[in-house]
Protein backbone atom coordinates (compact mmCIF):
# COMPACT_ATOMS: atom_id res chain seq x y z
CA UNK A 1 0.00 0.00 0.00
CA UNK A 2 1.51 3.28 -1.10
CA UNK A 3 0.71 6.69 0.27
CA UNK A 4 2.16 9.95 -1.03
CA UNK A 5 2.11 13.40 0.48
CA UNK A 6 2.29 15.43 -2.73
CA UNK A 7 3.96 18.81 -3.18
CA UNK A 8 2.25 22.16 -3.61
CA UNK A 9 -1.01 21.22 -1.97
CA UNK A 10 -1.84 18.23 -4.16
CA UNK A 11 -4.13 15.88 -2.27
CA UNK A 12 -3.71 12.17 -3.05
CA UNK A 13 -6.69 9.99 -3.80
CA UNK A 14 -7.98 7.02 -1.93
CA UNK A 15 -5.79 4.16 -0.82
CA UNK A 16 -5.77 0.73 -2.40
CA UNK A 17 -6.51 -2.29 -0.22
CA UNK A 18 -3.90 -5.00 0.00
CA UNK A 19 -4.16 -8.69 0.71
CA UNK A 20 -4.10 -9.72 4.36
CA UNK A 21 -1.14 -11.83 5.45
CA UNK A 22 -1.56 -15.50 6.23
CA UNK A 23 -2.76 -16.03 9.84
CA UNK A 24 0.21 -18.28 10.58
CA UNK A 25 2.74 -15.52 9.88
CA UNK A 26 3.32 -12.28 11.78
CA UNK A 27 2.07 -9.22 9.93
CA UNK A 28 4.80 -7.09 8.37
CA UNK A 29 4.10 -3.37 8.22
CA UNK A 30 3.53 -2.09 4.70
CA UNK A 31 6.03 0.24 3.05
CA UNK A 32 4.49 3.63 2.31
CA UNK A 33 5.95 6.42 0.21
CA UNK A 34 6.08 10.16 0.68
CA UNK A 35 7.56 13.06 -1.24
CA UNK A 36 8.69 16.35 0.24
CA UNK A 37 11.20 19.10 -0.47
CA UNK A 38 14.75 18.45 0.71
CA UNK A 39 14.68 21.71 2.65
CA UNK A 40 11.71 20.37 4.68
CA UNK A 41 13.52 17.22 5.83
CA UNK A 42 15.16 18.69 8.92
CA UNK A 43 12.36 17.33 11.11
CA UNK A 44 13.18 13.73 10.11
CA UNK A 45 16.91 14.15 10.77
CA UNK A 46 17.08 11.38 13.39
CA UNK A 47 15.34 8.78 11.22
CA UNK A 48 17.43 9.94 8.27
CA UNK A 49 20.69 9.52 10.21
CA UNK A 50 19.65 6.03 11.33
CA UNK A 51 18.88 5.05 7.71
CA UNK A 52 22.31 6.33 6.61
CA UNK A 53 23.93 3.98 9.14
CA UNK A 54 21.95 0.99 7.77
CA UNK A 55 22.24 1.85 4.06
CA UNK A 56 23.37 -0.83 1.65
CA UNK A 57 25.77 1.79 0.27
CA UNK A 58 26.59 4.65 2.66
CA UNK A 59 26.64 7.99 0.85
CA UNK A 60 27.83 11.08 2.67
CA UNK A 61 26.40 13.38 -0.01
CA UNK A 62 22.82 12.33 0.75
CA UNK A 63 23.20 12.36 4.53
CA UNK A 64 21.75 15.20 6.65
CA UNK A 65 25.00 17.05 7.43
CA UNK A 66 25.81 17.57 3.76
CA UNK A 67 22.36 17.70 2.16
CA UNK A 68 20.66 20.05 4.64
CA UNK A 69 23.58 22.49 4.52
CA UNK A 70 23.34 22.45 0.72
CA UNK A 71 19.56 22.99 0.78
CA UNK A 72 20.02 25.97 3.11
CA UNK A 73 22.71 27.76 1.10
CA UNK A 74 22.69 26.65 -2.54
CA UNK A 75 20.13 27.58 -5.20
CA UNK A 76 20.64 24.32 -7.10
CA UNK A 77 19.36 22.34 -4.09
CA UNK A 78 16.41 24.62 -3.30
CA UNK A 79 13.73 22.74 -5.24
CA UNK A 80 15.07 19.21 -4.91
CA UNK A 81 12.36 16.71 -4.03
CA UNK A 82 13.04 13.72 -1.79
CA UNK A 83 11.19 10.45 -2.27
CA UNK A 84 10.93 8.68 1.09
CA UNK A 85 9.94 5.11 1.96
CA UNK A 86 8.60 4.43 5.47
CA UNK A 87 7.64 1.31 7.36
CA UNK A 88 5.31 1.48 10.35
CA UNK A 89 2.54 3.84 11.35
CA UNK A 90 3.28 7.54 11.69
CA UNK A 91 3.88 8.65 15.27
CA UNK A 92 4.80 5.18 16.56
CA UNK A 93 8.21 4.09 17.90
CA UNK A 94 8.28 1.29 15.33
CA UNK A 95 8.20 3.70 12.37
CA UNK A 96 11.44 3.54 10.38
CA UNK A 97 12.77 5.30 7.31
CA UNK A 98 13.81 2.65 4.77
CA UNK A 99 14.68 4.67 1.68
CA UNK A 100 15.58 8.16 0.51
CA UNK A 101 16.06 9.23 -3.13
CA UNK A 102 16.67 12.92 -3.91
CA UNK A 103 15.14 13.43 -7.35
CA UNK A 104 13.35 15.55 -9.92
CA UNK A 105 10.32 14.20 -11.76
CA UNK A 106 10.47 14.21 -15.56
CA UNK A 107 7.16 14.08 -17.43
CA UNK A 108 7.39 13.52 -21.16
CA UNK A 109 4.66 13.28 -23.76
CA UNK A 110 5.37 10.16 -25.77
CA UNK A 111 7.64 8.10 -23.51
CA UNK A 112 7.14 6.84 -19.94
CA UNK A 113 7.70 9.21 -17.05
CA UNK A 114 10.91 8.94 -15.05
CA UNK A 115 12.24 9.74 -11.64
CA UNK A 116 15.57 11.46 -12.18
CA UNK A 117 18.01 10.99 -9.32
CA UNK A 118 19.42 14.37 -8.35
CA UNK A 119 22.94 15.07 -9.58
CA UNK A 120 25.17 18.09 -9.11
CA UNK A 121 28.91 18.82 -9.54
CA UNK A 122 29.24 18.96 -5.75
CA UNK A 123 27.89 15.41 -5.42
CA UNK A 124 30.46 12.78 -6.30
CA UNK A 125 28.25 9.77 -5.53
CA UNK A 126 24.60 9.58 -6.59
CA UNK A 127 23.68 6.39 -4.72
CA UNK A 128 20.33 6.75 -2.89
CA UNK A 129 20.07 5.64 0.73
CA UNK A 130 18.31 2.26 0.91
CA UNK A 131 17.99 0.00 3.94
CA UNK A 132 20.41 -2.89 3.38
CA UNK A 133 17.94 -5.51 4.62
CA UNK A 134 15.03 -4.35 2.41
CA UNK A 135 16.61 -2.58 -0.55
CA UNK A 136 14.67 -4.54 -3.19
CA UNK A 137 11.31 -4.09 -1.45
CA UNK A 138 11.94 -0.37 -1.01
CA UNK A 139 12.78 0.06 -4.70
CA UNK A 140 9.66 -1.87 -5.69
CA UNK A 141 7.50 0.39 -3.50
CA UNK A 142 9.10 3.56 -4.86
CA UNK A 143 8.65 2.43 -8.47
CA UNK A 144 5.03 1.33 -8.02
CA UNK A 145 3.51 4.74 -7.27
CA UNK A 146 -0.07 5.51 -8.23
CA UNK A 147 -0.75 6.67 -11.75
CA UNK A 148 -1.68 10.30 -12.27
CA UNK A 149 0.18 11.73 -9.29
CA UNK A 150 3.09 14.14 -9.50
CA UNK A 151 5.59 11.27 -9.53
CA UNK A 152 4.29 8.42 -11.63
CA UNK A 153 7.45 6.49 -10.95
CA UNK A 154 7.40 4.10 -13.90
CA UNK A 155 11.02 4.82 -14.74
CA UNK A 156 14.13 5.67 -12.75
CA UNK A 157 17.44 7.25 -13.73
CA UNK A 158 20.31 7.28 -11.23
CA UNK A 159 23.50 9.14 -12.16
CA UNK A 160 26.98 9.10 -10.67
CA UNK A 161 26.62 5.48 -9.52
CA UNK A 162 29.69 3.37 -8.81
CA UNK A 163 29.58 0.56 -11.36
CA UNK A 164 30.77 -1.83 -8.60
CA UNK A 165 28.13 -0.65 -6.14
CA UNK A 166 26.22 -3.21 -4.02
CA UNK A 167 23.09 -1.34 -5.16
CA UNK A 168 23.28 -2.86 -8.64
CA UNK A 169 22.01 -6.33 -7.67
CA UNK A 170 18.81 -5.23 -5.80
CA UNK A 171 18.09 -2.66 -8.53
CA UNK A 172 18.24 -5.40 -11.17
CA UNK A 173 16.01 -7.72 -9.10
CA UNK A 174 13.43 -5.00 -8.44
CA UNK A 175 13.39 -4.04 -12.11
CA UNK A 176 12.86 -7.63 -13.19
CA UNK A 177 9.99 -8.08 -10.72
CA UNK A 178 8.32 -4.93 -12.09
CA UNK A 179 9.05 -5.86 -15.71
CA UNK A 180 11.34 -2.89 -16.26
CA UNK A 181 14.36 -2.80 -18.52
CA UNK A 182 17.72 -2.09 -16.86
CA UNK A 183 20.55 -0.28 -18.65
CA UNK A 184 23.98 0.44 -17.16
CA UNK A 185 26.07 3.05 -18.95
CA UNK A 186 29.59 3.75 -17.69
CA UNK A 187 30.22 7.49 -17.80
CA UNK A 188 33.98 7.72 -17.46
CA UNK A 189 35.73 7.22 -20.82
CA UNK A 190 39.09 5.43 -20.96
CA UNK A 191 41.80 7.76 -19.71
CA UNK A 192 44.62 8.44 -22.11
CA UNK A 193 48.13 9.04 -20.76
CA UNK A 194 48.86 12.76 -20.54
CA UNK A 195 52.17 14.52 -20.67
CA UNK A 196 52.99 16.46 -17.53
CA UNK A 197 51.09 14.23 -15.09
CA UNK A 198 53.47 13.33 -12.24
CA UNK A 199 54.25 9.67 -11.56
CA UNK A 200 54.84 8.33 -8.01
CA UNK A 201 58.58 8.59 -8.65
CA UNK A 202 58.15 12.22 -9.73
CA UNK A 203 56.19 13.00 -6.56
CA UNK A 204 58.83 11.44 -4.36
CA UNK A 205 61.53 13.42 -6.17
CA UNK A 206 59.56 16.66 -5.75
CA UNK A 207 59.07 15.93 -2.05
CA UNK A 208 62.84 15.65 -1.63
CA UNK A 209 63.35 18.80 -3.70
CA UNK A 210 60.96 20.77 -1.49
CA UNK A 211 62.59 19.38 1.65
CA UNK A 212 65.97 20.69 0.45
CA UNK A 213 64.49 24.21 0.25
CA UNK A 214 63.26 24.28 3.83
CA UNK A 215 61.36 22.41 6.52
CA UNK A 216 58.56 20.47 4.81
CA UNK A 217 55.74 19.48 7.15
CA UNK A 218 52.29 17.89 6.97
CA UNK A 219 49.90 19.72 9.31
CA UNK A 220 46.48 18.16 9.95
CA UNK A 221 43.68 19.83 11.88
CA UNK A 222 43.00 17.94 15.12
CA UNK A 223 40.29 20.06 16.72
CA UNK A 224 37.27 21.94 15.43
CA UNK A 225 39.06 25.24 15.92
CA UNK A 226 42.08 24.01 13.96
CA UNK A 227 39.78 22.66 11.24
CA UNK A 228 37.98 26.00 10.95
CA UNK A 229 41.30 27.87 10.65
CA UNK A 230 42.66 25.37 8.11
CA UNK A 231 39.51 25.75 5.99
CA UNK A 232 40.02 29.52 5.88
CA UNK A 233 43.65 29.06 4.81
CA UNK A 234 42.53 26.65 2.08
CA UNK A 235 39.88 29.10 0.85
CA UNK A 236 42.36 31.98 0.80
CA UNK A 237 44.92 29.87 -1.07
CA UNK A 238 42.36 28.99 -3.75
CA UNK A 239 41.25 32.62 -4.06
CA UNK A 240 44.85 33.75 -4.64
CA UNK A 241 45.28 31.40 -7.61
CA UNK A 242 43.80 31.05 -11.11
CA UNK A 243 40.25 30.48 -9.84
CA UNK A 244 40.39 33.72 -7.90
CA UNK A 245 41.61 35.64 -10.94
CA UNK A 246 38.76 34.11 -12.95
CA UNK A 247 36.21 35.02 -10.27
CA UNK A 248 35.36 31.38 -9.63
CA UNK A 249 36.90 30.83 -6.20
CA UNK A 250 34.62 29.57 -3.43
CA UNK A 251 35.52 32.59 -1.29
CA UNK A 252 34.11 34.89 -3.98
CA UNK A 253 30.61 33.34 -3.81
CA UNK A 254 28.72 34.01 -0.59
CA UNK A 255 26.43 31.00 -1.08
CA UNK A 256 29.25 28.58 -1.84
CA UNK A 257 31.43 29.70 1.03
CA UNK A 258 28.46 29.66 3.43
CA UNK A 259 27.68 26.09 2.38
CA UNK A 260 31.27 24.90 2.68
CA UNK A 261 31.70 26.39 6.15
CA UNK A 262 28.37 24.98 7.39
CA UNK A 263 28.99 21.56 5.82
CA UNK A 264 32.50 21.14 7.23
CA UNK A 265 31.38 22.26 10.71
CA UNK A 266 28.56 19.71 10.66
CA UNK A 267 30.82 16.93 9.41
CA UNK A 268 33.48 17.78 11.99
CA UNK A 269 31.01 16.95 14.78
CA UNK A 270 30.91 13.33 13.56
CA UNK A 271 34.57 13.21 12.47
CA UNK A 272 33.81 13.06 8.76
CA UNK A 273 36.03 15.89 7.57
CA UNK A 274 39.79 15.93 7.30
CA UNK A 275 41.77 19.07 6.41
CA UNK A 276 45.52 19.01 5.88
CA UNK A 277 48.09 21.62 4.89
CA UNK A 278 51.57 21.20 3.47
CA UNK A 279 53.88 23.87 4.87
CA UNK A 280 57.36 24.93 3.84
CA UNK A 281 59.16 26.69 6.72
CA UNK A 282 55.72 27.24 8.26
CA UNK A 283 54.19 28.76 5.10
CA UNK A 284 51.23 26.85 3.59
CA UNK A 285 51.95 25.80 0.01
CA UNK A 286 49.10 23.29 -0.50
CA UNK A 287 45.87 22.28 1.20
CA UNK A 288 43.24 19.55 0.88
CA UNK A 289 39.77 18.92 2.27
CA UNK A 290 38.71 15.26 2.44
CA UNK A 291 35.17 14.39 3.55
CA UNK A 292 33.82 11.00 4.52
CA UNK A 293 34.15 8.34 7.17
CA UNK A 294 37.46 7.10 8.50
CA UNK A 295 38.03 4.35 5.92
CA UNK A 296 36.96 6.10 2.73
CA UNK A 297 37.01 9.82 2.08
CA UNK A 298 36.49 12.00 -0.98
CA UNK A 299 38.92 14.69 -2.02
CA UNK A 300 36.39 17.51 -2.05
CA UNK A 301 38.64 20.55 -2.47
CA UNK A 302 42.33 21.22 -3.01
CA UNK A 303 44.48 24.29 -3.58
CA UNK A 304 48.15 25.16 -3.89
CA UNK A 305 50.52 28.09 -3.90
CA UNK A 306 51.04 28.80 -7.61
CA UNK A 307 54.60 29.89 -6.93
CA UNK A 308 55.40 26.29 -5.95
CA UNK A 309 53.48 24.68 -8.82
CA UNK A 310 56.60 23.21 -10.53
CA UNK A 311 57.09 21.04 -7.43
CA UNK A 312 53.53 19.56 -7.53
CA UNK A 313 52.81 20.47 -3.89
CA UNK A 314 49.21 19.20 -4.10
CA UNK A 315 50.26 15.72 -5.16
CA UNK A 316 53.03 15.71 -2.55
CA UNK A 317 50.46 16.63 0.10
CA UNK A 318 48.12 13.76 -0.87
CA UNK A 319 51.04 11.32 -0.87
CA UNK A 320 52.00 12.40 2.65
CA UNK A 321 48.38 12.13 3.81
CA UNK A 322 48.23 8.55 2.53
CA UNK A 323 51.51 7.73 4.25
CA UNK A 324 50.24 9.21 7.53
CA UNK A 325 47.06 7.08 7.42
CA UNK A 326 47.66 4.09 5.10
CA UNK A 327 44.37 2.45 6.14
CA UNK A 328 42.35 5.46 4.93
CA UNK A 329 41.58 5.77 1.23
CA UNK A 330 41.34 9.16 -0.47
CA UNK A 331 38.90 8.73 -3.37
CA UNK A 332 39.08 10.99 -6.40
CA UNK A 333 35.82 10.93 -8.35
CA UNK A 334 36.59 11.98 -11.92
CA UNK A 335 39.38 11.74 -14.50
CA UNK A 336 42.32 12.21 -14.51
CA UNK A 337 42.25 9.99 -11.40
CA UNK A 338 43.39 6.66 -12.84
CA UNK A 339 45.21 4.96 -9.99
CA UNK A 340 43.94 2.36 -7.50
CA UNK A 341 41.88 4.97 -5.64
CA UNK A 342 39.95 6.17 -8.70
CA UNK A 343 36.23 5.32 -8.85
CA UNK A 344 34.40 4.47 -12.09
CA UNK A 345 30.89 5.89 -12.29
CA UNK A 346 28.01 5.63 -14.66
CA UNK A 347 24.26 5.84 -15.08
CA UNK A 348 21.57 3.29 -14.27
CA UNK A 349 18.30 3.60 -16.18
CA UNK A 350 15.15 1.61 -15.44
CA UNK A 351 12.55 2.01 -18.17
CA UNK A 352 9.15 0.42 -18.81
CA UNK A 353 8.66 -2.11 -21.56
CA UNK A 354 6.03 0.17 -23.02
CA UNK A 355 4.01 -0.36 -26.16
CA UNK A 356 4.13 2.18 -28.95
CA UNK A 357 0.55 1.90 -30.21
CA UNK A 358 -1.00 5.26 -31.22
CA UNK A 359 -3.80 4.88 -28.65
CA UNK A 360 -1.28 4.42 -25.82
CA UNK A 361 0.83 7.35 -26.98
CA UNK A 362 -2.21 9.62 -27.17
CA UNK A 363 -3.31 8.58 -23.68
CA UNK A 364 0.11 9.33 -22.28
CA UNK A 365 0.15 12.74 -23.97
CA UNK A 366 -3.20 13.67 -22.38
CA UNK A 367 -2.05 12.48 -18.93
CA UNK A 368 1.25 14.36 -19.19
CA UNK A 369 -0.53 17.59 -20.14
CA UNK A 370 -2.87 17.28 -17.14
CA UNK A 371 0.03 16.64 -14.77
CA UNK A 372 1.99 19.55 -16.20
CA UNK A 373 -0.37 21.96 -14.46
CA UNK A 374 0.59 20.69 -11.01
CA UNK A 375 4.29 19.81 -11.13
CA UNK A 376 6.75 21.02 -8.48
CA UNK A 377 8.70 24.18 -9.41
CA UNK A 378 11.30 23.71 -12.13
CA UNK A 379 14.93 23.27 -11.12
CA UNK A 380 16.74 26.55 -10.65
CA UNK A 381 20.20 27.05 -12.08
CA UNK A 382 23.17 27.63 -9.81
Amino acid sequence: MNQIIALKGIVPGGLTAHAAPAPSRPQIAAITTEIRLLSACGEIRQAWTELAARAIEPNLFFEPDFALAAAQHLIAFRNVAVLLAWQGAAGTPQRRLLGLIPCFPRNRLFVPDELIGFSDPRIFNGAPLLDAAQAQAVLAAMLSLRRGWVLEGRGLVLRQIDMASPLIAPIRRAAEALRLNTTLSPANPPIRPRYGVPTPNDIEAMQHALARRGKLELVEARSRTELRDAIEILLAMEASGPKGRAGKAVLQDTREVGFLRAMTRALARCRQSRVALLTLDGRPIAGALVIGRAKDGWLYMAARDEGEAPFFPGQVLLALMRQAAPDRTILQPVPPASGPDAVGFGEIRLSPRATGKPRDLAGRARAALRRGLRLPPARAAG
